[in-house]
């Protein structure tokens, strides 16, 4: 199988969903599959369930890329914004308790 950027993926889930029929104009009821999806993923955890798990996390990238496309939004650029925006960011805490420092807060 060719490998895909993120682009050739977001627009391949796209399409999938209007050949299928799937909502493409609602994203309030996107948001609540992605919701869902969530809740699927968290079961699958409890369950230790690797597989189930691994299938509903991919469920909430094809939502998330979903919503992308259907809000106009280029995944791969949003991706990147926010890796280089939280690159930025400085964090106070240890083991997992960390938030973000205010710009006052930074020394």
């Amino acid at each position: 199988m060719k490998e895909l950027t993120l682009r050739e993926i977001q627009k391949r889930i796209w399409d999938n969903k209007v050949k299928k029929g799937f909502n493409t104009t609602d994203v309030s009821k996107e948001f609540l599959y992605l919701a869902e999806e969530l809740g699927e993923a968290v079961k699958a955890y409890r369950k230790n369930s690797k597989d189930e798990l691994a299938e509903e996390i991919v469920d909430l990238i094809i939502y998330s890329l979903g919503l992308l496309e259907m809000t106009k939004k280029d995944g791969y650029e949003e991706i990147m914004k926010k890796i280089e925006k939280n690159e930025k960011r400085e964090y106070h805490g240890k083991k997992g308790g960390f938030r973000q420092l205010r710009d006052d807060q930074k020394s």
